[in-house]
């Protein structure tokens, strides 16, 4: 005779005129049929399926066997952790209830976020590196954001930008910037100069463009002396590390990429500048031409002196020595003063060359000076 479990459900209406005796004995056959039971609806947890089972049946399970949601598979996986370390497509879409769940039911503990951070398992990295399905995945941690389950600051605790893939990268990358800045690699490099792919490289280059477009993307962020640009190219290529760069530093909209290259890894010129021709024509966010640009750094670096270079001075035009670094603040002729240099010869002649410069230094001067008077002023005025 087959038993469904409405007809055990019936025949336990009736316990309650049971004698006192065999309740109890009934009691505990009950005891390990919940038992059972459980582990049931255990398992049931671990095999979710959205083309099957609905977000009503499964909460219907977890509100009749809440212990289920704690069972572990024989990885130490809960069911929520599960959904994402196969990357089921079926369970995928259960994590939010789960874990939404596993709060209400303290599952793994008040740290563990209904279950998602328990154990060794992280299932926000999980999530983060999934490949397939990538969409499916992009959208549990955005309702997980939205339940707040998932923080900003776990994409930099977590190092989510290492392990993920667009379109998880590009969400992760504008809800939180400064993770481009902050991730490393598994060797402390900065995320661009991690051992990347074509599309790797292009995936980074391209969200530090879209958030940082006056650093280039981080282009020529410099580790252990090398620019993420000439990391590029050893590891895929002159052609290929261009094909990508041009792509997203497109030519012919004056990012000043030749300009930056100049100051920070100047024997990259030759290279960038077929790609980049225009650019030897253009200036930059200071307004400097190229020539400019060349001039201070190369003064700046402290390379050319008078007495061995004198070359490079007499070379150099009128508005190169007019005109002020902005990354010192200075005028050329105060960087050959500065430092431990003072190139006294150097000084002399950029003077002699150009003595507007001590007018144009004055004049700024004094303009500083009332800048602070005015500034002195107004508050004396708000404070009266």
């Amino acid at each position: 005779m087959t038993i469904t479990a409405d007809d055990l459900i019936a025949k336990l209406q009736h316990c309650k005129d049971f004698p006192s005796s065999f309740k109890a004995r009934m009691d505990a056959v009950a005891a390990k049929a919940v038992e059972e039971m459980t582990k049931e609806a255990g398992k049931f947890l671990f095999e979710l399926d959205d083309r099957k089972h609905t977000e009503q049946q499964v909460k219907a399970i977890i509100d009749a066997f809440p212990e289920s949601l704690s069972m572990q598979d024989r990885h130490s996986l809960l069911p929520v952790q599960r959904a994402a370390w196969l990357y089921s497509v079926g369970m995928v879409s259960f994590i939010p209830l789960l874990a939404k769940e596993g709060l209400r039911l303290n599952v793994g503990g008040e740290e563990s976020r209904g279950g998602l951070l328990h154990g060794r398992n992280n299932t926000l990295v999980d999530l983060a590196r999934c490949e397939e399905p990538n969409v499916k995945c992009k959208q549990v941690l955005e309702e997980l954001r939205e339940m707040g389950l998932f923080k900003k600051e776990d994409i930099q605790n977590f190092d989510l930008l290492l392990y993920s893939c667009a379109p998880i990268f590009e969400m992760l990358a504008a809800w939180d910037p400064y993770s481009l800045i902050t991730t490393t690699g598994v060797d402390g490099c900065p995320l661009i100069h991690d051992p990347f792919s074509e599309e790797d490289f292009e995936m980074i280059l391209k969200a530090g463009m879209e958030h940082f477009p006056e650093r280039l993307g981080f282009l020529f962020r410099k580790y252990k002396g090398k620019t993420a640009c000439e990391n590029a190219f050893d590891e895929l290529g002159v052609n290929q590390a261009m094909a990508v760069i041009c792509k997203c530093i497109p030519p012919f909209e004056n990012h000043a990429l030749i300009h930056r290259a100049v100051e920070v890894a100047p024997h990259l010129e030759d290279k960038l500048i077929k790609y980049y021709p225009n650019e030897a024509f253009k200036r930059d966010a200071t307004g400097r031409t190229l020539p400019q640009v060349k001039f201070h750094a190369q003064l700046r670096r402290g390379t050319q002196t008078y007495d061995s270079t004198a070359s490079f001075f007499a070379n150099a035009i009128d508005d190169q020595i007019e005109a002020n670094d902005p990354r010192l603040g200075v005028f050329p002729f105060m960087v050959a003063a500065s430092d431990n240099r003072s190139d006294l010869d150097a000084v002399y002649y950029l003077l002699r060359r150009c003595p507007q410069v001590l007018v144009n230094l004055r004049e700024r001067d004094d303009r500083d000076v009332e800048d602070v008077q005015q500034g002195s002023r107004k508050r004396q005025r708000e404070e009266s």
